[in-house]
């Protein structure tokens, strides 16, 4: 097979940008360039990997696949070479929304002193996989204990669940809430990455709210500080996104949300396991220190 870097440099410059001028810029090349490559590679393996219409550009279902395949491969090029010259090799981290919640910068500030050749770098990608299928990050952050059968992941913390609610709404004032006290409301949910259904009420025996779709972790905020619906989402979340107009009440009933480092099961980052230990080990810790305080 007769298939160089270059090509997969190109195919993922289109893939990301959508448009061979705009890829042409990205990669200093004449936009006859970009297309003689792509078309290149298409020859080599076989497939249309791109659809090219007079406004945008697509990928086909083969070109996204080989796409994702294509950044895991150059990043992992990437890394070695930088290796290899004493310099830094960034560990992409993606999330959807709400990162590691309180652990966020101690986690990142830890491993980054202790690591200064291998810094993390979290990257937001409103996606259940958080990017990592597209290849656009290394490991990621994610709370879906089904994932796809092409993705691994171990546990790492729970979380408690809490309601995000306007802050001039009737149960904004309670310490706690239970499942039952928002069926009255319309819950927003993100379809795309969110985590609440109507089965979290319905295997309590309860009937679910309404449910209306939002987009990514800022719309469904902007429609909770609005007072057009409230929310179901992980403590993390009061954390990470503080919304002037949102509070955040913990849901006593609700089961906790079980947090996960995800990685593509054929390319595992050599520090995974180094930084699945350090989050765990920082999730512990909250745990331990929340159970010292409840007894004392």
């Amino acid at each position: 097979m007769d298939l160089e870097l270059r090509h997969l440099r190109v195919l993922v410059a289109v893939d990301d940008e959508r448009s061979f001028t705009a890829a042409a810029d990205r990669l200093g090349m004449s936009q006859a360039a970009v297309s003689r490559s792509l078309a290149a590679l298409e020859r080599t393996v076989g497939a249309t990997l791109m659809h090219r219409t007079t406004r945008r550009v697509e990928p086909t279902e083969p070109g996204t696949a080989l796409a994702g395949t294509a950044r895991r491969v150059l990043a992992e090029l990437d890394r070695a070479v930088a290796s290899l010259r004493g310099e830094r090799a960034v560990i992409r981290i993606g999330y959807a929304w709400a990162a590691l919640g309180a652990h966020t910068t101690s986690v990142l500030r830890a491993w980054n002193r202790a690591h200064p050749e291998d810094p993390i770098r979290l990257v937001r990608i409103n996606s259940r996989d958080a990017g990592l299928l597209d290849g656009h990050v290394d490991l990621a952050v994610v709370r879906h204990p089904v994932l796809p059968p092409e993705l691994r992941s171990e546990v790492v913390g729970r979380e408690q669940r809490v309601a995000a609610l306007p802050v001039d709404h009737p149960l904004a004032d309670r310490d706690t809430v239970s499942l039952a006290d928002l069926t009255p409301w319309e819950v927003a949910v993100d379809l795309r990455a969110g985590t609440t259904t109507a089965e979290l009420w319905e295997s309590r025996g309860i009937a679910s709210p309404r449910l209306t779709s939002s987009g990514d972790v800022e719309e469904w905020l902007d429609l909770i500080a609005a007072g057009d619906a409230i929310g179901v989402t992980s403590e993390a979340t009061a954390h990470h996104l503080p919304r002037p107009g949102v509070v955040f009440v913990p849901i006593d009933d609700a089961p906790p949300m079980e947090v996960r480092i995800a990685w593509h099961r054929n390319h595992r980052h050599p520090s995974t396991g180094r930084i699945t230990r350090a989050v765990r080990a920082a999730y512990t810790s909250a745990a331990a220190e929340e159970a010292g305080a409840a007894h004392g």
